[in-house]
């Protein structure tokens, strides 16, 4: 008897030291500790602003300071680079957006976007808008579209730069429409918009946050919108499809990641509470302000999707004629 029950209690034992590791450390996650959440962008921008919303919730639900840290730099690597290499405890996230998965095609990255982070959400996602001043010529796309095909080339427009979102939007709907614009790379999606209103550009190929403001404020004049349907902050306005170009989609979401190997369990947590921060009023006021609509993704599903996002903007970058650096 006494043999058997030590034999019990030796394999329970085993069983306890064996297995549960790795849930015993999800399940105290984040065990009193801060966790930073690296934003791969500046102070103010879309993807900051929306991460620092969800980051109060995230406080709230795990009981510890989720703190924003701002890491910017080379479209997004930096920030990237410095996740990548944290260790896979929960207790580092990025925050980022599409160039996550563009970098790699046209840059050499120290880092893979899809094997050496673990998905956790999509938070949010912007379309691009094509806008004009409001005093220009051009009142509908037709417009532009028959202004560049009577003279090749002598309509500009201006992108955040080359191989950018909003280039290959550009180049894409050039494409479709069969017509050739004159390409002004900026830095800044910021000073597009602003020389867009100014008259500097005829066309604005840039995502709502940056165009949203001057729009309400009657500078700039909203053509169309590159998502497959229509935006929420601006739901008069047509999308590329709706007037003439089916199948034309392009838009630009925002994702947070841990690094490669952070457990399922970990994963499952943060994933779950973003998506319930994502339903709250206050979260949902900052879209809405920042003209960005709310489309959540779950960990798996990011995941899933992520060969795609690849595909997709490989397929863009050929037709924009961009090449690894």
């Amino acid at each position: 008897m006494k043999r058997r029950r030590f034999t019990q209690i030796l394999g329970a034992l085993a069983t306890t030291v064996v297995f549960p590791i790795s849930y015993a450390v999800a399940a105290n996650y984040p065990g009193g500790k801060p966790v930073t959440i690296v934003v791969s962008t500046g102070a103010g921008s879309g993807t900051d602003q929306t991460s620092r919303q969800l980051a109060q919730g995230l406080s709230k639900d795990f009981g510890v300071p989720f703190v924003i840290e701002n890491r910017t730099g080379a479209s997004g690597v930096i920030g990237a680079v410095h996740v990548a290499k944290a260790a896979p405890d929960g207790h580092t996230l990025l925050a980022t957006y599409a160039q996550h998965y563009t970098n790699q095609l046209v840059r050499d990255t120290p880092y893979d976007a899809l094997s050496d982070f673990e998905p956790l959400a999509r938070f949010a996602n912007s379309a691009l808008v094509i806008s004009v001043a409001a005093n220009s010529p051009y009142k509908t796309l037709a417009d532009v579209v028959e202004a560049a095909r009577t003279n090749p080339g002598a309509i500009s427009y201006g992108s955040s730069g080359q191989g950018t979102t909003s280039h290959m939007a550009a180049a894409l709907f050039s494409s479709r429409a069969d017509i050739s614009l004159n390409h002004i790379p900026y830095k800044t999606p910021t000073q597009v918009a602003v020389d867009a209103a100014g008259g500097q550009i005829d066309l604005s190929f840039n995502g709502t946050t940056s165009v949203l403001p001057l729009i309400r404020d009657g500078r700039l004049r909203a053509l169309a919108v590159t998502t497959s349907k229509r935006t929420q902050s601006l739901p008069d306005v047509p999308t590329v499809a709706e007037l003439g170009y089916p199948g034309y989609e392009v838009d630009s979401a925002l994702w947070m990641f841990a690094p490669r190997g952070t457990s399922p369990e970990i994963v499952k947590q943060l994933s779950d509470s973003l998506l319930r921060q994502m339903q709250t009023k206050e979260y949902k006021e900052v879209c809405a302000r920042l003209g960005l609509d709310i489309d959540p993704q779950d960990a798996a599903t990011v995941k899933a999707n992520g060969p795609a996002e690849i595909t997709k903007w490989r397929k863009l970058m050929e037709m924009t004629g961009t090449s690894k650096n």
